[in-house]
């Protein structure tokens, strides 16, 4: 396990790493900027029908539908995780680049699934 100065060690040398800090940057913003955007355009209308259809199924249609606290929930899970991923990523910077390169690479090669579902369910709860 790390300690916190060893931890910020290993971040300062990965945020001055260009590659990294930009990557991490696009990342969380596509999370945040994709989330805010998603709860923004479905908030008002679930909140007014009081549900929020969750899974779309090209067989039945829609086939779950949830309370509107449940908009929050795919947005939230999409930031921490990222975020997870990241700060792992940071961490372990000093110890092992390429791993550290390749998890940030992940968080922003993820957040293209979780736009395109967030983007879906979008259109679903519009209609």
């Amino acid at each position: 396990m790390l300690s916190l100065d060893a931890w910020l060690f290993s971040a300062r040398l990965a945020w001055a790493r260009p590659s990294l800090r930009w990557a991490s940057v696009v990342a969380v913003g596509m999370s945040l900027g994709m989330g805010i955007w998603f709860a923004s355009q479905v908030l008002p209308s679930a909140r007014a029908n009081g549900t929020f259809a969750f899974h779309y199924n090209i067989y039945v249609g829609i086939d779950d539908l949830r309370g509107w606290g449940w908009i929050l929930i795919l947005p939230i899970t999409w930031l921490a995780l990222t975020l997870s991923d990241i700060l792992t990523a940071f961490g372990l910077y000093r110890a092992d680049q390429i791993l550290a390169s390749t998890l940030v690479g992940l968080a922003l090669l993820w957040s293209l699934p979780w736009a395109v579902v967030l983007f879906y369910l979008t259109v679903i709860n519009s209609v």
